[in-house]
């Protein structure tokens, strides 16, 4: 009867057969390409979410610049129409000054947009070297634990992005709001006066 720590002579013989079996499944290639695969996936939206981002950030722009372009063609017609009003009374310089204010503001929010700001879209090799490649000591990570970091990274990159991406949607909101009704109150100046 073998003692109580001591497994039986059948249970004996089976560990190691079984110790093996879990030693191949644990490197199982299919297994790790199957999980690569996986990681590929996730890196490839974290990249997405920052291409998306950057995408954003000049459509933003761009539609900005046109837009203001458009606002600014508008208003010189209609203020060199406004200004050879003869009767300038009270009324004739508040809409005046409300257009004005309006086309400050207009060229404030333009700016905000413009304006350059510490994006992060891309990494140094720097960057990949110490964050990524060797990070916490590990000189040659594996495919799946690289892709893993890499995603994880951009992701960090991309919330980091997120609240300058908010505030710029506001700016672009405000410049919409005030190039408009600097138009609307440019052409009632004239309709006014006219």
């Amino acid at each position: 009867m073998p003692e109580s720590n001591e497994l039986p002579r059948d249970v004996r013989s089976a560990v190691p057969a079984l110790r093996s079996e879990s030693r191949a499944a644990r490197s199982n290639p299919l297994d790790r390409t199957d999980q690569t695969e996986q990681y590929r996936v996730v890196y490839s939206e974290s990249q997405r979410a920052l291409d998306d981002q950057r995408d954003e950030l000049q459509g933003l722009r761009t539609r900005a610049v046109q837009f203001t372009a458009f606002v600014s063609a508008a208003t010189a017609f209609l203020v060199g129409t406004g200004l050879h009003a003869t009767d300038r009374n009270g009324q004739f310089y508040a809409l005046a000054g409300t257009a004005s204010a309006l086309s400050l503001l207009s060229i404030v929010s333009l700016a905000m947009l413009l304006i350059p700001r510490n994006w992060t879209y891309r990494m140094t090799p720097r960057d990949l070297i110490d964050k990524v490649i060797e990070k916490e000591g590990i000189q040659r990570p594996t495919d799946d634990l690289f892709l893993k970091r890499m995603a994880l990274t951009y992701g960090e990159m991309s919330d980091e992005n997120e609240p300058k991406l908010k505030k710029l949607r506001t700016w672009y909101i405000r410049l919409i709001i005030a190039g408009s009704l600097q138009v609307i109150v440019w052409a009632a100046l004239i309709w006014y006066k006219g």
